[in-house]
């Protein structure tokens, strides 16, 4: 775990110093997966009774990691420019550099590791019964069914829309949810909290803590912010859950 934790910390400085020199905070937002990966692989690797479990849970964090990693990489070779919110933060911050590192990578690192604790009990456990193995697969398979889904979905209708409209969409899944994708982003991290559930109920907690970070501080509130001038979205956020998908009030 020590081994863990040094080589993750050395990963955040090497990104940090390659902020530095791109000037652009937001490649921290590309990497975010990538960090799950290691800790998966490093547990995997020191782990010397392996099962199923250990094989199907580093499988699944890599498939997640991967679809997240595609996503904001080829946006990312599309906008080469900062991130908005970055950008702000490095108009407005006195000693941009200093707070920059405590406050976008360290505090990155910290929620991670957070996160990331029901992987640390999954790897080092070995009372993790089939069933509860094959309830976290359908799990997964549903999430990565309507993640890709809901992500396809509204990419394809930025890709065809014409450069006058200025409307979001707002069919087929984000006809029940104004952000289909993160709340089955969350239901990802229940599953892997299900399967910390045999050890204490207290590993909950780590879904909540990740389904607050998007409904509340992070993707969600970015997410609708920008598209509050948009001519379609009050009548569409006055009839459509923000999050859990559900029909339509009108």
């Amino acid at each position: 775990m020590i081994e863990t934790i040094f080589l993750i910390l050395f990963c955040y400085l090497v990104l940090f110093w390659i902020s530095i020199q791109l000037k652009d905070n937001s490649i921290a937002d590309v990497f975010w997966g990538l960090w799950f990966v290691i800790i998966a692989s490093m547990l995997f690797l020191f782990e010397s009774d392996k099962n199923i479990v250990h094989i199907a849970t580093l499988l699944i964090v890599s498939i997640w990691w991967l679809r997240l990693f595609f996503l904001f990489f080829s946006r990312k070779l599309k906008k080469t420019w900062e991130d908005p919110r970055y950008a702000k933060w490095r108009d407005e911050w006195k000693y941009f550099y200093t707070r920059s590192f405590f406050q976008v990578y360290v505090l990155q690192m910290i929620l991670m590791f957070i996160i990331a604790t029901p992987l640390f009990f999954i790897f080092t456990s070995s009372e993790i019964s089939n069933f509860t193995l094959i309830i976290w697969l359908v799990v997964a398979v549903v999430w990565l069914i309507f993640e890709t889904v809901a992500d396809y979905q509204v990419n394809k209708f930025i890709k065809n829309k014409k450069k006058w409209e200025n409307v979001v969409y707002t069919e087929w899944l984000y006809k029940y949810s104004r952000n289909p994708n993160y709340f089955w982003e969350s239901t990802f991290w229940l599953g892997i909290s299900i399967m910390s559930l045999h050890i204490s109920l207290f590993w909950i907690i780590w879904y909540m803590m990740i389904t607050f970070l998007l409904l509340k501080v992070s993707w969600v509130p970015m997410k609708e912010k920008s598209h509050s001038k948009k001519d379609n979205w009050q009548p569409y956020a006055s009839n459509t859950n923000k999050f859990f998908p559900w029909f339509p009030k009108n």
